[in-house]
């Protein structure tokens, strides 16, 4: 995976120019005035990315296999009357909020768990949120009742916030913003494997129900939350903390800690800079970009015509298939998203393509494709339309996600703002399992008008937002478009 970052970084230079890199004065070995060549850098972001970037991605990978699992264990058994919401007596509502309580916890943590991976160390809390994410899963299996899937639930979302802001936060201790985008979409690209890996595990559960006499969705609760505490565990041993941190980084020379640390943008997040500003957190709140990507974030999130923790029940209503190839069903969504993703990443990364440009078609299909669901009633045309817009919605945000961290300055704020954006990203978790309810099914017209809506809000975020930043949608050619 690392190679095919930098065969495609490779590819993308267009001057064989060098950087100088300053002398701190540090005692340690004499830089100044020495020229960093691009074969040099090159080689140091290789070993760079080895070490870190397969074990981002694998421990990504399962952290959403977990989020996801509330969307397969939903239909597991369902024509037996083994599934939960039978056992556990739960009515449409009451499974409503099983799904939202969850968010409720994940995005009022997520700020503070973002600035404690500064406050402790990468390592340590990252190998934190695995662990404990792990254990509270795992106790899904032993629920009883719905009081007891709340409280489950509740604590899932306490023990996993911060996991994905924490990563894009550390990566910004790494990367400049615009060396970000392959590989924080190589990551969310990776991860959707874990929906055809949920998907194809939770096809397998089904047949292993009362075995041991637990139902198959209690077994999906363990399978699921075993590999996270395996990970976090190794976790520290594996992920080195900062550039300049010599007991963890110690696979880099000091030379090549130093050009790191030194090439980073101005108002990059450092290690040795205080956790917490209060001047730095007023200028996130007080950017006016802070606010035009929320509407980008929140558009995107209430808009989603595919949400996953409802899409394999909307598949099942289709009514052309059992609950069991239902799961199976949402495997090519994950395949049409990592094509999406990475074909995008690799665009926006030539500057070919003007990331606020691609996200603004992206949600113009994403409406075309909520018109096409309310009025069209073919369960085989509305399974591709579902599958277009399912890969479309996963792209928008996540190509911007570096436009977003180059817009911040400073640790505190970089930190925050991360974390921020990311709670907004996920309040479909709250309002999502009610926009797309049970009662509305099997059609989801009231669901889809509703995302239609949201999503030209959304839509209008973006060319807003473009122009903030110097990237206008509605000026600017899709080609030759300079980097801000």
């Amino acid at each position: 995976m690392s190679e095919a970052i930098h065969d495609t970084e490779n590819a993308l230079e267009t001057s064989s120019s060098r950087s100088k890199i300053d002398d701190e004065g540090d005692g340690e070995e004499d830089l100044n005035a020495t020229s960093v060549t691009d074969d040099e850098l090159k080689r140091i972001q290789r070993k760079i990315d080895l070490r870190i970037m397969p074990w981002i991605c694998l421990t990504y990978m399962f952290m959403r296999l977990n989020v996801n699992t509330v969307g397969n264990i939903a239909i597991v058994n369902t024509e037996q009357k083994h599934d939960i919401k039978t056992q556990l007596h739960l009515s449409p509502s009451q499974w409503a909020w099983v799904i939202s309580c969850f968010y409720y916890t994940y995005m009022g943590i997520e700020p503070f768990s973002t600035l404690m991976m500064k406050k402790t160390s990468p390592s340590f809390w990252i190998s934190r949120i695995m662990v404990s994410w792990g254990i509270v899963a795992c106790c899904g299996a032993a629920v009883q009742d719905y009081g007891g899937l709340i409280t489950v639930r509740t604590l899932l979302g306490a023990t996993e916030g911060g996991f994905f802001p924490c990563i894009l936060y550390y990566l910004a201790f790494w990367f400049r913003p615009e060396e970000i985008t392959l590989r924080i979409c190589f990551m969310l690209a990776c991860s959707a494997f874990s929906g055809i890996i949920s998907g194809f595990i939770s096809y397998g559960v089904a047949f292993a129900d009362d075995r041991g006499h637990l139902s198959g969705w209690r077994w999906l609760f363990i399978i699921e939350g075993l590999p996270p505490i395996i990970l976090g565990l190794l976790t520290i041993l594996v992920l080195p903390d900062y550039p300049d941190s010599k007991a963890t980084a110690n696979f880099l020379t000091e030379r090549e800690r130093h050009i790191i640390k030194e090439r980073l943008y101005d108002g990059a997040p450092e290690k040795a800079s205080r956790t917490w500003n209060t001047r730095q957190a007023i200028d996130v709140l007080w950017n006016p970009t802070f606010w035009s990507f929320a509407g980008i974030w929140v558009g995107n999130a209430l808009g989603n015509p595919t949400p996953s923790f409802v899409l394999p029940t909307v598949i099942f209503e289709l009514g052309f298939t059992n609950s069991n190839i239902s799961n199976v069903l949402t495997v090519p969504t994950s395949v049409a998203i990592f094509f999406t993703l990475v074909t995008c990443a690799i665009m926006v990364r030539k500057d070919i393509w003007n990331p606020f440009c691609v996200a603004f078609v992206l949600q113009l299909i994403n409406l075309i494709c909520c018109i096409i669901l309310m009025t069209v009633k073919q369960p085989i045309v509305r399974y591709i339309f579902i599958l277009i817009a399912r890969s479309a919605s996963n792209t928008v945000v996540n190509i911007l996600w570096p436009s977003r961290v180059a817009a911040l300055r400073g640790t505190t704020a970089v930190g925050l703002g991360i974390a921020l954006s990311n709670v907004l990203s996920n309040i479909d978790g709250l309002i999502g399992p009610l926009i797309f309810s049970t009662v509305y099914g099997p059609s989801y017209h009231v669901s889809y008008s509703i995302c239609a809506g949201i999503l030209s809000v959304g839509i209008v975020s973006i060319v807003v937002t473009g122009a903030l930043v110097g990237r206008p949608v509605l000026r600017i050619s899709w080609f030759h478009c300079n980097s801000h």
